[in-house]
Parts: structure tokens; sequence; C-alpha cells
């Protein structure tokens, strides 16, 4: 990429960005399924993109009450632990104002 000053610059990360929208009520473990559905499913690809990347799935739960629970089905851990996939979810509670 080149800047204003013309020098060229070589991003030192990068970023895949694949999105699903808004589910309500909420349900993670089939939002993860139609995830991974929408991605290729070859394992080795897989196991040789973490061997040099590190790879996340972000999720945002927005509960509704201030005591909400979340599960993943074994098949979905499996199928992201395969992959090499490390999960991360951000918790937002209610705002009482």
């Amino acid at each position: 990429m080149t800047g204003r000053s013309g020098h060229v610059r070589v991003a030192k990360t990068g970023r895949w960005d694949l999105r699903l929208d808004e589910c309500v009520p909420g349900d993670p473990d089939a939002q993860v399924q139609r995830l991974l559905a929408r991605i290729r499913a070859d394992i080795v690809v897989w196991r040789a993109l973490a061997s040099r990347f590190d790879i996340d799935l972000f999720c945002g739960w927005f509960m509704a009450g201030g005591n909400e629970g979340v599960e993943l089905s074994p098949a979905t851990l499996l199928a992201l632990g395969e992959r090499g996939i490390r999960l991360g979810i951000d918790l937002y509670a209610p705002d009482d104002d």
C-alpha cells in the first residue's frame, strides 16, 4: 500500500472478517454452525492455517437480563477445535439506567 508520502507500506497483520446477521433471540450454537457451513471444511487446510496464523471467532452476547446462560454443543466445540479456532465471547449486561 502506498501512503500519502509515496512510501510503500506493508502491513504486518491482516484480517479476514466474516459476519452473520444478528439473531434474536440469540442462538450462538446455531450461528457458529451457520458460520462454519459458509467456509471450507477441509481440516488439513485449517490445520495449516492455524500453524501460521492466530484464528479466533469473536461473539458478542447482549443479555436481556442480569443472569443468562449460553452453551455450545459438543459438535460445535469439536468443529472449532479441529480447525484450531479460538472462541472469544464478550458478555454485555443490560443497562439498568
